[in-house]
């Protein structure tokens, strides 16, 4: 569905020209829906602010919306469309790495943009030129995840739980290497199918060998069944204080309060300063929601939208190939609401990436700083 936004004096502004096109590819249904929504309001914001300062090239940018699912498949219906049928020269997204490493792999063999927006397996480094990535890979969060387990309880032995797919495979293997590099071990690593309604066996699986500290990943409702049912068979009290779970929020935020109590971990730091605060403004103007809670998620969707904006300027072209080689110094230049330093390093991948440690204790999320 092609989208024109504006909810700001920029969109009655009368345009002499077409409107410049770009793609959005994201899951508006599915698992990951909970963090594709999120994305769009952000990059609907930027959009708006865009065109309140004159738009992209002198006219109107609009973007065209394609839901992925969550799924592969529907990302690769929906890549199809934006690259072979709609002829845009860029598109932001995916979420989930899954979706990202098939579909930008197809928009790099036609010679099109693809900027991701969370996707973080190390797998997307192999993608190819024309892909970016608005955030670091898990070679940084994997790794940092380990170190803070480690300081956390004095141990070092481990049992990891990932979901199983691209970006589950990558973060295990990277929680892995450092935890064999730190001189620790691995008692079991166990991956799930998503979307499923038991999650016995893997977790009998899981805590099988007695692991003292437990990684894992899982996100919303998936969250939700694990840790309930971890919580049923008695496993989740042997581990309740040494359960560290990647990117915090999203593990905790659908889940029963008591079969998270006492679980740690770390999560992409929440934005600062005065941009962020105007953001933030913006964001619950849109939504008409003061309590709404930005995260790094529509803010990193925001900076994607604004660095492709600014690729397209630099190039004073639509052309695919001129916009891509404006994008790293777009991606060099700007100041994000996400991360102040979006530079890029020579894979198109996000350089820097801010953590912040947690525990979820009597029933809220808290800032937790290792003794």
């Amino acid at each position: 569905m092609a989208l024109t936004i504006g909810v700001g004096p920029g969109s009655d502004r009368v345009w002499a020209e077409e409107s410049v096109k770009i793609g959005v590819l994201i899951p508006l249904t599915g698992a990951s829906a909970f963090g594709g929504k999120k994305e769009l309001i952000g990059i609907q914001i930027a959009v708006d602010d865009i065109n309140q300062a004159g738009g992209v090239l002198g006219r109107k940018l609009e973007i065209i919306v394609e839901d992925t699912e969550s799924r592969p498949k529907a990302a690769m219906d929906g890549i199809h469309k934006l690259v072979d049928v709609n002829k845009v020269p860029l598109v932001i997204g995916c979420h989930n790495s899954s979706s990202t490493i098939p579909s930008a792999t197809y928009a790099q063999s036609r010679e099109v943009n693809q900027i991701s927006i969370a996707s973080t397996s190390p797998d997307i480094r192999k993608i190819g030129p024309y892909h970016f990535s608005a955030c670091a890979t898990d070679e940084v969060m994997g790794t940092e995840l380990v170190k803070l387990a480690m300081k956390d309880t004095g141990k070092n032995e481990f049992g990891i739980l990932v979901m199983n797919d691209a970006y589950g495979a990558g973060l295990a293997n990277v929680m892995r290497k450092a935890i064999e590099a730190s001189g620790g071990k691995v008692l079991s690593e166990v991956k799930y199918e998503l979307n499923k309604s038991d999650y016995r066996a893997e977790l009998q699986r899981l805590f099988a060998p007695k692991p003292p500290i437990i990684l894992s990943v899982a996100w919303a409702e998936m969250s939700r069944v694990i840790q309930k049912q971890a919580y049923e068979l008695g496993l989740f009290e042997t581990v309740k204080d040494s359960w560290y779970s990647a990117y915090f929020a999203d593990s905790v935020e659908a889940a029963i309060p008591e079969t998270v109590e006492g679980r740690k971990g770390l999560d992409i730091a929440s934005p600062k300063g005065e941009r962020f605060a105007q953001f933030q403004a913006k964001y619950a103007e849109v939504t008409k929601n003061k309590d709404d809670i930005v995260s790094w998620y529509q803010a990193a969707a925001y900076d994607a939208a604004r660095i492709a904006a600014m690729a397209i300027d630099k190039a004073g072209s639509t052309d695919s190939k001129a916009i891509n080689q404006a994008l790293p110094e777009a991606f060099n230049s700007y100041q994000g609401v996400s991360n102040p330093d979006m530079s890029v390093d020579e894979d198109g991948i996000q350089k820097t990436q801010i953590f912040q440690s947690y525990v979820f204790r009597n029933g809220k999320v808290e800032v937790y700083d290792v003794k």
